[in-house]
């Protein structure tokens, strides 16, 4: 139970939710990972509370998504690939492709192309982040808005908290994220989030 306690209590950790980062690993074959931030009673004004998902087909290739409620009150999700074309000691690398929709006006945006990377550092501490360009489709031609950048640091929980068998991995990212496509923020601004980060064990 005290896992589980302290698993909560980070999630309603004095920070702005406001969007979702990643980073350049796979989830690995047969793996699903969620991850979830939220804005709890929309407490911060630019924030969003959204969960992302992960599932390997291969240990490369996943699909992968989100979805996102706005303090706006609309809501948005993504899908696309994801692609691991360098698997290291010291670096992950990936790319991938995915449509965003948004469901009050129908709106989609495209991500692409995406650069997506794993700095791995001792302990299992890792920094992680993605440069995606987006190109909006709101005004009927498609146009590119700019680039998105996001850089977050992962650090393992599992390494001080007693997991269940079904969880095979547990992180708690801390990171700033670049909201280029929120009118109401400077698209040179960065906004700290954060994220808890759940990876399930296979079925036996």
């Amino acid at each position: 139970m005290k896992q589980y306690l302290i698993i909560l209590s980070l999630a309603v950790v004095p920070l702005y939710p406001s969007g979702g980062y990643d980073h350049g690993t796979s989830t690995g074959k047969g793996l699903l990972e969620l991850d979830f931030t939220w804005n709890p009673f929309n407490m911060f004004e630019q924030g969003q509370s959204y969960v992302v998902l992960g599932y390997g087909f291969t240990d490369r290739l996943d699909v992968h998504g989100y979805y996102s409620i706005h303090t706006e009150g609309f809501h948005t999700y993504y899908a696309g690939l994801f692609f691991q074309f360098v698997k290291s000691e010291k670096v992950d690398l990936a790319t991938a492709v995915g449509m965003r929709i948004n469901r009050a006006n129908k709106n989609s945006d495209l991500f692409l192309p995406q650069l997506l990377y794993t700095i791995k550092l001792k302990n299992g501490c890792s920094i992680g982040g993605s440069l995606v360009n987006i190109m909006s489709d709101g005004d009927q031609s498609v146009e590119s808005i700019s680039l998105a950048m996001d850089v977050a640091f992962f650090i393992p929980l599992n390494r001080y908290l007693s997991l269940p068998d079904s969880i095979e991995d547990l992180k708690l990212g801390v990171g700033l994220f670049n909201p280029v496509t929120n009118s109401a923020v400077d698209s040179r601004k960065f906004i700290p989030t954060y994220s808890i980060d759940i990876k399930f064990s296979r079925k036996n």
